[in-house]
């Protein structure tokens, strides 16, 4: 009786087999992709982080000392003393003396009464809830020209509220916070904070 020789190999199922590995291989071919990909963009965007953040702090020092110009206190002080309060991100132009030009920025330690009531400027970085909420019973009432750089809804009693867009620097304007305030800000600033808003 004749030996029965093995079917030959089936085509599809050979086919079927490779599709499989290579499926099987593909997710991780992308992982390793993704990853190198990466590792080559990971210094470029970790150049290119500090030079933003430097040059949104240059911009938030002229944002300040132009809001800064649109405000009269009630009394007259020899320089606008600029207290900064808690950990803000940019903040380092503005307490560099050599780019904050007429304003004198000094970084605040703690939430003391003499800290806030002394200065002329109370620029918040972000804080903790409790913190910014003592630091405000000392700010609110006072003639003391409150700047949010953390406060997106501008609801937290900050007179004026900081808005990072891109390039831009723009800000909001808490009208409650001013009243309160007893400074006396010049309407043009308000115009000025609806138009950047109204800036896509």
């Amino acid at each position: 009786m004749a030996a029965h020789s093995p079917p030959p190999p089936c085509p599809v199922r050979h086919a079927a087999a490779r599709s499989a590995r290579f499926a099987m291989a593909r997710p991780a071919a992308l992982r390793l992709a993704a990853l190198l990909l990466l590792g080559m963009a990971g210094p470029a965007a970790l150049a290119q982080a500090p030079a933003a953040d430097a040059r949104r702090a240059q911009e938030v020092v002229r944002v300040v000392a132009g809001i800064n110009s649109y405000v009269r206190w009630p009394a007259p002080h020899p320089e606008t003393l600029v207290c900064v309060f808690g950990t803000p991100r940019y903040a380092d132009a503005l307490l560099d003396p050599a780019g904050a030009g007429h304003l004198r920025a000094v970084r605040a330690v703690g939430d003391h009464e003499d800290g806030p009531g002394a200065c002329q400027i109370a620029y918040l970085g972000a804080l903790g809830a409790l913190e910014h909420q003592r630091l405000m019973a000392h700010v609110i009432g006072r003639p003391v020209l409150s700047i949010s750089e953390a406060n997106p809804n501008c609801a937290a009693g900050s007179m004026f509220c900081l808005k990072f867009r891109d390039n831009q620097v723009a800000f909001e304007v808490d009208l409650d916070a001013v009243a309160r305030s007893g400074l006396r800000v010049h309407p043009n600033v308000l115009l000025l904070a609806k138009r950047k808003a109204a800036t896509p």
